[in-house]
């Protein structure tokens, strides 16, 4: 038995892989994601690094990763720090009552890229920490493609196989760089608000946007943190990646051709089986046993409710209170419920909700959120029919990405003061079954679909560390001119040789006719 034990402890030792797992404290949801990669890999019993420089400094009080013992922080610079308050001072609530287009989402992704490049100059002053990293000697290096100062860390620690990630749907740069075809005529972008079936003045704009959007950012130059100190071109290191990875499932999402680099792992962070052994304490079981129905509204932890127009929080109140047979769990963060609500005896105030717990749970009825791609996860893997009220960025894409699966109703956050449509909506995710079914169908084939993400990540994350770079799934397409992708060329030469066949043939039958016997009508000959 001990020699058996040994084996095994020797098979493990040989096939656990040294990660790096590079996530800088800038977005609650960002860190989640790729804390839930690192904890995966750890289970796996893989040597995981979890590197989280502070950009914003709360977020360094929240345990993210549970499983990974070797965490490392590192102390932002004042600039960075600054960076970090103007993230916070940031007035996402002006998007309770404005429009959230590309546009108005430009200066906030102006703020990221200095903001990243304040973050290389701080690794760049800490090479103390980078020369301990240095000495791990990482098998692969995984990091939000987002955060561009990834990229002169990775060269530094001198990690060969890397895998780039995003906690979007998708990234659509990282797409462009590893040669996977992008159809604006029918997917999307992130932070579009269309769906798959768009007009010409949608599909337009889902074309021109991320070219735009490239021409009017400023673009910031990362260089080695060594002698020469050489500029770093991203965009040709990132088709030398094993893998990507992306926070997107195909089976939630609209189609689209992807490539086998293209690693989807949307819903990771969502247990379902560990959510239905664990139950709701005491106090939340108590308050779902209070009437048969239950629904649980949340606009998620960046848009907060206390900060909805108080008018629309009236009306809110209002029509709930026509529905006494139901319980509605409202996460709320200010003590100011008296202003809107002080008669509305079915609502459950709370600063903050176990959220996946209560989803989780056969007595909550439904889910009232703001399409956050997080939540819109758990939704789907926890089959609960929902109401989906975009505010801003991605969330508007993810409310109709999910609509179409009839599970969710989709409504705008304008229609928050329409007490009239506010109640039909809730009247019919409460007693039209045909949202409940669909959910729950949603959910049945996410638990059953072929390979899981948990599985999708691990199989690769191996993959690559195993293998390294996989220049075989790297696409010569990526190097055809736009003339030559879209076949332009062979288009032109065809239309070509078609017309040159249409105008030879039109000479010669013309000559041929020419060259006919002319029959004279003796009858209308004269003779002398």
């Amino acid at each position: 038995m001990k020699i058996l034990i040994l084996l095994f402890a020797c098979f493990n030792v040989n096939f656990s892989y040294n990660f790096l797992i590079f996530s800088p404290l800038f977005g609650h949801s960002h860190t989640t994601f790729f804390a839930k990669i690192a904890d995966t890999l750890s289970e796996a019993g893989h040597n995981v690094t979890f590197f989280t420089p502070t950009i914003i400094r709360k977020f360094s009080k929240i345990n993210y990763v549970k499983h990974t013992k070797h965490v490392i922080h590192l102390e932002p610079s004042e600039k960075l720090e600054r960076y970090g308050n103007q993230m916070e001072d940031v007035d996402i609530s002006r998007f309770w009552t404005d429009d959230s287009s590309m546009a108005e989402m430009f200066p906030m992704i102006k703020l990221f890229n200095e903001m990243f490049a304040e973050q290389a100059f701080v690794l760049g002053q800490n090479l103390d920490v980078l020369d301990e990293l240095k000495e791990m000697k990482f098998d692969v290096m995984i990091f939000e493609r987002f955060a561009e100062c990834a990229y002169p860390l990775l060269e530094y620690l001198e990690i060969e196989t890397f895998i780039p990630s995003s906690s979007l749907l998708f990234d659509p740069n990282l797409l462009i760089s590893i040669g996977e075809p992008r159809i604006p005529s029918t997917v999307p972008l992130p932070m579009s608000k269309f769906t798959d079936k768009m007009t010409m003045t949608e599909r337009l704009l889902n074309a021109i946007a991320v070219p735009i959007f490239h021409s009017l950012l400023p673009t910031h130059e990362f260089k080695s943190f060594r002698p020469p100190y050489q500029a770093i071109d991203i965009q040709k290191m990132e088709h030398l990646s094993s893998f990507i990875l992306s926070n997107s499932n195909p089976y939630i999402d609209y189609p689209r051709p992807t490539l086998e680099k293209n690693v989807q792992i949307g819903g990771i962070s969502v247990d379902v089986e560990n959510l239905k052994i664990h139950k709701v304490n005491e106090e939340w079981d108590r308050i779902l046993d209070m009437r048969q129905k239950t629904i649980l509204v949340s606009f998620g932890s960046v848009m907060l409710s206390k900060d909805m127009p108080v008018e629309n929080k009236k009306i809110l109140a209002k029509t709930m209170k026509q529905f006494p047979e139901v319980t509605f769990i409202w996460k709320y963060e200010f003590n100011d419920t008296d202003l809107f609500a002080s008669e509305t005896e079915n609502i459950h105030f709370s600063s903050w909700v176990p959220q996946t717990a209560l989803l989780a749970d056969r007595r909550l009825t439904a889910f009232f959120t703001h399409a956050g791609l997080g939540s819109v996860n758990e939704v789907s893997y926890l089959g609960k029919p929902s109401i989906m009220c975009p505010i801003f960025a991605d969330q508007m894409r993810n409310a109709k990405m999910l609509a179409r699966h009839n599970g969710s109703i989709e409504i705008s956050k304008y229609d928050l003061g329409n007490g009239e449509k506010i109640e039909k909506t809730l009247r019919t995710i409460l007693f039209d079954d045909s949202y409940r079914l669909s959910a729950e169908k949603l959910a049945h084939q996410l638990a059953n679909q072929p390979v899981k993400p948990k599985e999708l990540l691990l199989r690769h994350a191996e993959f690559a560390a195993q293998f390294g770079r996989l220049p075989s799934l790297d696409p010569y397409s990526r190097q055809l001119s736009f003339v030559e992708y879209f076949l332009i060329d062979v288009a032109a030469i065809l239309i070509f040789s078609s017309l040159l066949i249409v105008v030879v043939l039109f000479q010669i039958i013309k000559r041929l006719i020419n060259f006919l016997p002319v029959t004279v009508d003796s009858r209308k000959v004269k003779t002398n």
